[in-house]
């Protein structure tokens, strides 16, 4: 990660691209998220139909890449170190979705019918 974050910095020093504020970079990160998610608009999110064109998958990737690159220059602008962040973060999802309690749920018919009884308990 530190020689990606290296990449990223370079080429937002290149650009004098260093005073963006995290706010910024915040609704950045949202809007590629949101191009990323409107290849999955109108199918399933557990389908593999959107990676069997390459063309669709490439562009898929991109906007994946241009999430990573918001994401990296906001650990940039906050000064925080990635893989500090990430192991910390799954420190904490790992208490509170324990292997034994959610093992193989993740995709599962199971595990769909759930978040769907959840979502709508939320109506």
């Amino acid at each position: 990660m530190k020689n990606v974050t290296k990449i990223v910095k370079k080429f937002m020093d290149e650009r004098d691209w260093n005073d963006q504020p995290p706010g910024d970079i915040a609704k950045s990160i949202i809007i590629e998220a949101a191009e990323l998610l409107e290849h999955f608009q109108w199918s399933s999110f557990f389908s593999e139909d959107a990676t069997k064109d390459p063309r669709i998958k490439q562009e898929i990737i991109d906007e994946l890449a241009d999430v990573f690159v918001y994401a990296i220059e906001m650990s940039i602008a906050l000064d925080c170190n990635i893989e500090t962040i990430v192991k910390n973060k799954l420190k904490k999802a790992a208490k509170k979705y324990p292997p034994k309690k959610v093992m193989g749920f993740l995709g599962s018919k199971a595990y769909r019918e759930i978040k769907k009884r959840h979502r709508a308990a939320r109506k």
